[in-house]
């Protein structure tokens, strides 16, 4: 489903719906972010965050590659993969994740790697246009569908 989101307050709606999706499901989700430099895959990120309770600053995982957060009983992942060279470069990391933890794993530029193929995965397309900036976001499952079609802009 497509979404204008030039307007920051659409953008808002659609992560207090996702927010209230992840807070609620208490299941582990994992957001792939497509999207060219500067689209607002972060600016995305911050807002559900934003939405889920977290109050501090969201930091870029740009030069880190992944940021870990705790907060409310969930754990958050954010990772930034525009510099790796080869999927392996990722397993390098070191990262564990516990699908059965209750939070999130957002994905900047999924296509470095291979995707989990967890059964509460979330997909995301940012596109800038010369007028427009869209969010268009899909799942496999029903109950992340039923999410999205509640979102009303």
């Amino acid at each position: 489903m497509d979404f204008d989101i030039t307007n920051i307050k659409n953008l808002q709606k659609i992560a207090e719906q996702l927010s209230t999706l992840i807070c609620t499901e208490k299941k582990f989700f994992i957001f792939y972010l497509e999207g060219n430099l500067g689209s607002g895959k972060t600016t995305l990120v911050r807002e559900i965050m934003s939405k889920m309770g977290w109050k501090k600053p969201v930091k870029s995982p740009t030069f880190s590659i992944l940021e870990e957060y705790e907060f409310n009983g969930m754990k958050v992942l954010h990772a930034d993969l525009y510099r790796l060279e080869q999927a392996k470069e990722f397993e390098f990391i070191g990262l564990e994740i516990n699908f059965d933890d209750h939070g999130a794993f957002f994905i900047e530029w999924p296509e470095k790697i291979d995707r989990f193929n967890s059964s509460n995965e979330i997909f995301v397309k940012l596109t800038v246009t010369a007028k427009n900036r869209i969010l268009n976001i899909s799942s496999k499952r029903k109950r992340i569908l039923s999410c999205i079609d509640r979102i009303k802009i």
